[in-house]
Protein backbone atom coordinates (compact mmCIF):
# COMPACT_ATOMS: atom_id res chain seq x y z
CA UNK A 1 0.00 0.00 0.00
CA UNK A 2 1.30 3.44 -0.88
CA UNK A 3 1.82 5.78 1.99
CA UNK A 4 -0.48 8.70 2.45
CA UNK A 5 1.92 11.19 0.99
CA UNK A 6 0.80 14.30 2.83
CA UNK A 7 3.76 16.48 3.70
CA UNK A 8 3.05 17.91 7.13
CA UNK A 9 5.71 19.97 8.85
CA UNK A 10 5.34 20.82 12.48
CA UNK A 11 6.21 24.44 11.78
CA UNK A 12 3.49 24.72 9.14
CA UNK A 13 0.71 23.51 11.41
CA UNK A 14 -1.46 25.89 13.36
CA UNK A 15 -0.92 25.65 17.08
CA UNK A 16 -3.96 24.80 19.14
CA UNK A 17 -5.33 26.88 21.94
CA UNK A 18 -5.06 23.80 24.12
CA UNK A 19 -7.58 23.46 26.88
CA UNK A 20 -9.36 26.61 25.76
CA UNK A 21 -13.03 26.48 26.65
CA UNK A 22 -15.16 28.64 24.40
CA UNK A 23 -18.78 29.39 25.26
CA UNK A 24 -20.65 29.71 21.99
CA UNK A 25 -24.13 31.11 21.46
CA UNK A 26 -26.97 28.66 21.00
CA UNK A 27 -28.40 28.72 17.49
CA UNK A 28 -30.94 26.25 16.05
CA UNK A 29 -30.75 24.51 19.42
CA UNK A 30 -27.04 23.86 18.94
CA UNK A 31 -24.09 25.21 20.90
CA UNK A 32 -22.23 26.25 17.75
CA UNK A 33 -22.86 29.29 15.54
CA UNK A 34 -24.70 29.15 12.24
CA UNK A 35 -22.33 28.10 9.49
CA UNK A 36 -20.16 26.02 11.83
CA UNK A 37 -19.35 22.33 12.09
CA UNK A 38 -18.05 20.63 15.25
CA UNK A 39 -15.95 17.46 15.10
CA UNK A 40 -15.30 15.37 18.21
CA UNK A 41 -12.69 12.63 17.87
CA UNK A 42 -12.11 10.05 20.60
CA UNK A 43 -9.60 7.25 21.15
CA UNK A 44 -9.44 4.28 23.51
CA UNK A 45 -6.17 5.34 25.13
CA UNK A 46 -4.80 8.84 25.78
CA UNK A 47 -4.33 10.94 22.67
CA UNK A 48 -0.69 10.91 21.57
CA UNK A 49 -0.21 13.79 19.15
CA UNK A 50 3.56 13.20 19.08
CA UNK A 51 3.48 9.61 17.83
CA UNK A 52 0.29 9.59 15.78
CA UNK A 53 -1.74 11.79 13.48
CA UNK A 54 -5.50 11.95 13.80
CA UNK A 55 -7.02 12.65 10.40
CA UNK A 56 -10.47 13.71 9.19
CA UNK A 57 -10.97 13.15 5.46
CA UNK A 58 -13.60 15.08 3.48
CA UNK A 59 -15.12 14.35 0.09
CA UNK A 60 -16.81 17.59 -0.98
CA UNK A 61 -17.39 16.80 -4.66
CA UNK A 62 -21.05 15.94 -4.06
CA UNK A 63 -21.12 12.35 -5.31
CA UNK A 64 -22.29 11.06 -1.92
CA UNK A 65 -19.38 8.62 -1.51
CA UNK A 66 -17.53 8.09 1.76
CA UNK A 67 -13.72 8.35 1.41
CA UNK A 68 -12.31 5.05 2.66
CA UNK A 69 -8.98 4.10 4.20
CA UNK A 70 -8.82 1.31 1.63
CA UNK A 71 -8.70 4.02 -1.07
CA UNK A 72 -5.26 5.18 0.07
CA UNK A 73 -3.74 3.65 -3.05
CA UNK A 74 -5.85 5.81 -5.36
CA UNK A 75 -7.16 8.57 -3.05
CA UNK A 76 -10.49 8.28 -4.81
CA UNK A 77 -13.08 10.64 -3.32
CA UNK A 78 -10.53 12.53 -1.21
CA UNK A 79 -10.91 16.33 -1.29
CA UNK A 80 -9.44 17.60 1.99
CA UNK A 81 -7.68 16.30 5.08
CA UNK A 82 -7.68 17.94 8.49
CA UNK A 83 -4.58 16.61 10.23
CA UNK A 84 -4.04 16.84 13.98
CA UNK A 85 -0.60 16.19 15.44
CA UNK A 86 2.06 18.03 17.40
CA UNK A 87 3.89 17.67 20.68
CA UNK A 88 1.56 16.38 23.37
CA UNK A 89 -1.78 17.86 24.36
CA UNK A 90 -0.26 21.23 25.21
CA UNK A 91 1.42 21.40 21.81
CA UNK A 92 -1.33 19.90 19.66
CA UNK A 93 -1.53 21.42 16.20
CA UNK A 94 -3.61 21.11 13.06
CA UNK A 95 -3.22 21.59 9.34
CA UNK A 96 -5.57 21.60 6.34
CA UNK A 97 -4.48 19.82 3.18
CA UNK A 98 -6.17 19.71 -0.21
CA UNK A 99 -5.98 16.52 -2.27
CA UNK A 100 -5.82 17.21 -6.00
CA UNK A 101 -6.09 14.60 -8.74
CA UNK A 102 -3.22 14.88 -11.23
CA UNK A 103 -4.83 12.78 -13.95
CA UNK A 104 -1.53 10.91 -14.26
CA UNK A 105 -0.13 7.63 -12.99
CA UNK A 106 0.91 9.44 -9.81
CA UNK A 107 -2.79 9.83 -9.09
CA UNK A 108 -2.77 12.80 -6.77
CA UNK A 109 -0.88 15.65 -5.21
CA UNK A 110 -1.50 17.61 -2.05
CA UNK A 111 -1.03 21.19 -0.99
CA UNK A 112 -1.20 22.83 2.40
CA UNK A 113 -3.96 25.40 2.70
CA UNK A 114 -3.22 28.37 4.97
CA UNK A 115 -5.90 28.44 7.63
CA UNK A 116 -7.69 31.73 8.17
CA UNK A 117 -8.03 31.90 11.99
CA UNK A 118 -11.39 33.61 11.57
CA UNK A 119 -12.72 30.30 10.25
CA UNK A 120 -11.63 28.35 13.36
CA UNK A 121 -14.06 28.84 16.23
CA UNK A 122 -12.22 26.65 18.75
CA UNK A 123 -9.85 23.73 19.20
CA UNK A 124 -9.79 21.91 22.52
CA UNK A 125 -7.18 19.15 22.55
CA UNK A 126 -8.63 17.63 25.74
CA UNK A 127 -12.33 18.28 25.47
CA UNK A 128 -13.49 15.45 27.77
CA UNK A 129 -10.85 16.20 30.45
CA UNK A 130 -9.73 12.56 30.21
CA UNK A 131 -7.11 13.04 27.51
CA UNK A 132 -8.95 10.78 25.06
CA UNK A 133 -10.98 13.28 23.02
CA UNK A 134 -10.41 16.49 21.09
CA UNK A 135 -12.99 18.84 19.60
CA UNK A 136 -12.48 21.11 16.60
CA UNK A 137 -15.14 23.68 15.67
CA UNK A 138 -14.82 25.51 12.36
CA UNK A 139 -16.80 27.58 9.91
CA UNK A 140 -17.48 25.53 6.78
CA UNK A 141 -16.10 28.35 4.65
CA UNK A 142 -12.73 26.92 5.65
CA UNK A 143 -13.34 24.30 2.96
CA UNK A 144 -15.94 25.97 0.76
CA UNK A 145 -13.75 28.85 -0.35
CA UNK A 146 -10.69 26.79 -1.34
CA UNK A 147 -10.33 26.81 -5.15
CA UNK A 148 -10.65 23.40 -6.81
CA UNK A 149 -8.18 23.32 -9.74
CA UNK A 150 -9.94 20.31 -11.27
CA UNK A 151 -13.33 22.01 -11.43
CA UNK A 152 -12.45 25.31 -13.05
CA UNK A 153 -11.33 26.10 -16.55
CA UNK A 154 -8.94 28.65 -15.13
CA UNK A 155 -7.53 27.30 -11.88
CA UNK A 156 -6.86 29.81 -9.18
CA UNK A 157 -3.25 30.12 -8.06
CA UNK A 158 -2.21 28.15 -5.00
CA UNK A 159 -2.33 30.22 -1.82
CA UNK A 160 1.01 31.16 -0.34
CA UNK A 161 1.95 31.15 3.31
CA UNK A 162 2.80 34.59 4.63
CA UNK A 163 3.45 36.03 8.03
CA UNK A 164 0.69 38.58 7.66
CA UNK A 165 -2.89 37.83 8.79
CA UNK A 166 -5.29 36.34 6.27
CA UNK A 167 -8.00 38.66 4.97
CA UNK A 168 -11.30 38.70 6.80
CA UNK A 169 -14.07 36.56 5.31
CA UNK A 170 -16.57 38.46 3.26
CA UNK A 171 -20.20 38.63 4.32
CA UNK A 172 -21.22 36.40 1.40
CA UNK A 173 -18.24 34.21 0.47
CA UNK A 174 -18.23 32.55 -2.93
CA UNK A 175 -18.35 28.76 -2.90
CA UNK A 176 -15.60 27.36 -5.10
CA UNK A 177 -16.58 25.45 -8.25
CA UNK A 178 -16.68 21.70 -7.68
CA UNK A 179 -17.57 22.00 -3.99
CA UNK A 180 -20.91 20.61 -2.84
CA UNK A 181 -23.03 20.78 0.29
CA UNK A 182 -23.11 16.95 0.37
CA UNK A 183 -19.98 15.79 2.21
CA UNK A 184 -18.60 12.31 2.69
CA UNK A 185 -16.33 12.03 5.73
CA UNK A 186 -14.08 9.52 7.41
CA UNK A 187 -11.88 9.45 10.50
CA UNK A 188 -8.46 7.75 10.74
CA UNK A 189 -5.40 7.44 12.87
CA UNK A 190 -2.00 7.11 11.20
CA UNK A 191 1.64 6.94 12.17
CA UNK A 192 3.86 9.97 11.51
CA UNK A 193 4.58 8.66 7.99
CA UNK A 194 0.83 8.62 7.32
CA UNK A 195 0.54 4.88 7.21
CA UNK A 196 -3.08 4.23 8.35
CA UNK A 197 -3.53 2.40 11.65
CA UNK A 198 -7.22 2.52 12.54
CA UNK A 199 -10.49 4.09 11.41
CA UNK A 200 -13.85 4.68 13.05
CA UNK A 201 -15.40 1.83 11.03
CA UNK A 202 -15.93 -1.35 13.09
CA UNK A 203 -13.47 -3.27 10.92
CA UNK A 204 -10.88 -0.53 10.94
CA UNK A 205 -8.91 0.57 7.91
CA UNK A 206 -9.96 -2.44 5.81
CA UNK A 207 -13.68 -1.78 6.23
CA UNK A 208 -15.22 -0.97 2.84
CA UNK A 209 -18.83 -0.95 4.05
CA UNK A 210 -18.59 2.14 6.27
CA UNK A 211 -20.72 5.09 5.11
CA UNK A 212 -20.78 8.60 6.53
CA UNK A 213 -22.35 11.24 4.28
CA UNK A 214 -23.91 14.45 5.57
CA UNK A 215 -25.87 17.35 4.10
CA UNK A 216 -24.34 20.59 5.32
CA UNK A 217 -27.59 22.44 4.61
CA UNK A 218 -29.28 20.50 7.42
CA UNK A 219 -29.07 20.67 11.21
CA UNK A 220 -27.64 17.39 12.47
CA UNK A 221 -25.78 15.68 15.29
CA UNK A 222 -24.32 12.39 13.99
CA UNK A 223 -22.24 10.32 16.44
CA UNK A 224 -20.55 7.00 15.73
CA UNK A 225 -19.48 4.81 18.64
CA UNK A 226 -17.37 1.71 18.12
CA UNK A 227 -18.06 -1.30 20.39
CA UNK A 228 -15.67 -1.77 23.31
CA UNK A 229 -13.69 -3.93 23.00
CA UNK A 230 -13.42 -3.02 19.31
CA UNK A 231 -13.88 -5.82 16.75
CA UNK A 232 -10.47 -5.03 15.26
CA UNK A 233 -7.86 -4.05 17.82
CA UNK A 234 -4.61 -2.21 17.16
CA UNK A 235 -1.46 -2.56 19.22
CA UNK A 236 -1.47 0.96 20.68
CA UNK A 237 -4.69 2.13 22.33
CA UNK A 238 -3.79 5.76 21.59
CA UNK A 239 -4.32 4.99 17.90
CA UNK A 240 -7.56 3.05 18.45
CA UNK A 241 -10.34 5.27 17.10
CA UNK A 242 -13.46 4.71 19.19
CA UNK A 243 -15.86 7.63 18.87
CA UNK A 244 -16.61 10.49 16.56
CA UNK A 245 -19.40 13.04 16.54
CA UNK A 246 -20.13 15.68 13.94
CA UNK A 247 -22.54 18.51 14.73
CA UNK A 248 -23.62 20.92 12.03
CA UNK A 249 -25.47 24.23 12.11
CA UNK A 250 -26.37 25.49 8.63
Amino acid sequence: MRRLGFAVGAMSMAVAACGRIVTLPTNNGLSIPAGDMSIRFGTLGPLNFSSFYYVVIFNTNGNGVTPLASSLTSYANYSFALVFGGNGVTGAQYQLLQVISTGSSAGFTTRAIPINPLYVSSFNANSNSLGTQFTFVFNRQLLLTVPNPNASATPSPSPSVTSSPSPSPSATPTISPGTSTLWGMNFFSTDTNFNPIDAIANNGINDTSFTYVVNTLAVFDEPVNKPNPPPVQVSNSSAQVMTIEVINNP
